[in-house]
């Protein structure tokens, strides 16, 4: 299955204050309570395994410390599974589930029991079949495996392009905040990732790279999301169906295509007096090159550009709209801002649209 659920970042976590061993717990100094799950350093795991030996569990050991690159050792699992195991809430399979463990998931390892595994993967606590983990050193020498390598979008929008370099074709935008899945090497800088059923690269410069654990998640955790997909679903469908509202009759271009196109440019500078939306533009210059691209021509200035179209309420802009201000336009992107050549100092990028008064906005398409 995808990989929808709860991701987190990479802390190779042991359980505070002990070190297990089937059928016996021995007790050491419980880490600080930091909201991360704790560490168990190596300092004084000589008495830990003194004791393990003393119970006669020597030859297996090495099934349930699982040592680092660091050298802590760590009671880290990982699930072996297709698709999912329920985390019940007591160890028999007649009893509630409290989570599930996605397949290829990370877990904590709390307690063995006879044919159970108490565990803790992300928020979820609680027992899994034996059978549907591995641990120990096999989980130590398969770790990389189960790792995911993410980025997380730093810009406010970034183009994903069907190649590495800003020549590339545009295939879709990502936006602040959003993290996806890194789908094979790096070349140059540029990381290939999927977004939806698109495949497509990204500039190193605009993301944050990091290695993770898939992680389970609770009941309650799996509502929530399912809860959000639908509602994120039925606000793609409410956009594009306001998108396709805004074309132009017969001739096929859109809003969110001007918008498109436009936030190629996020980040050049702009130019007083300049329409190049590569070498600078002003704030008209640049909205007039950007519709002049679909053959539309609008005026050179904002006073004039004000009697452009026709007009519509704020409450009614789509996007692709003329924002005017007195003085400045801007092309609305929807969700309150618009795409702009802002000044000297920012270039051409994005900003709220009620950042000063509105003077009006004109529809073009």
């Amino acid at each position: 299955m995808d990989k929808t659920h709860i991701k987190q970042k990479v802390i190779l976590s042991a359980v505070a204050g002990m070190i297990l061993i089937p059928g016996r717990a021995h007790d050491i100094p419980a880490a600080e309570n930091t909201g991360e799950q704790p560490f168990v350093q190596a300092s004084g795991i000589e008495s830990v395994l003194e004791k393990c030996y003393e119970t006669e569990v020597k030859d297996n050991i090495n099934l349930y410390l699982v040592p680092t690159e660091e050298g802590e050792y760590l009671n880290m699992a990982f699930s072996d599974t297709e698709d999912f195991t329920y985390i019940r809430s007591a160890p028999e399979e007649n009893s509630s589930w409290v989570g599930k463990l996605y397949q290829d998931s990370a877990a904590q390892v709390l307690e063995y029991l006879d044919g159970w595994t108490k565990i803790k993967s992300g928020s979820a606590e609680g027992y899994v079949p034996s059978g549907s983990l591995i641990t120990g050193g096999e989980a130590s020498r398969r770790a990389k495996e189960y790792e995911d390598h993410t980025v997380t979008v730093t810009a406010y929008v970034l183009n994903v392009r069907d190649g590495q370099g800003t020549g590339a074709d545009i295939l879709t935008q990502v936006r602040l905040g959003e993290t996806y899945e890194v789908s094979g090497e790096p070349v140059d800088g540029w990381y290939p990732v999927k977004v939806g059923e698109i495949d497509g690269w990204v500039s190193g410069d605009y993301v944050t790279a990091e290695a993770s654990y898939s992680y389970g998640e609770t009941k309650e955790e799996e509502e929530a999301r399912l809860e959000a997909e639908k509602r994120r679903t039925e606000e793609v469908r409410a956009a594009e169906a306001g998108a396709a509202g805004s074309a132009v009759r017969g001739s096929g271009i859109t809003g969110q295509a001007v918008i498109d196109y436009a936030c190629q440019f996020i980040g050049n500078p702009y130019v007083w007096g300049g329409t190049s939306l590569t070498d600078g533009a002003d704030c008209s210059g640049f909205v007039q090159s950007v519709y002049a691209h679909f053959g539309v021509s609008l005026p050179r200035t904002t006073y004039e550009m004000v009697n452009s179209g026709y007009a519509v309420s704020y409450e009614a802009a789509l996007p692709g709209d003329l924002i005017l201000y007195d003085g400045h336009v801007g092309l609305y992107m929807g969700d309150g801002t618009i795409v702009n050549a802002m000044n000297e100092a920012d270039g051409i990028g994005i900003c709220s649209a009620t950042y000063t008064n509105i003077i009006a906005v004109r529809r073009v398409l």
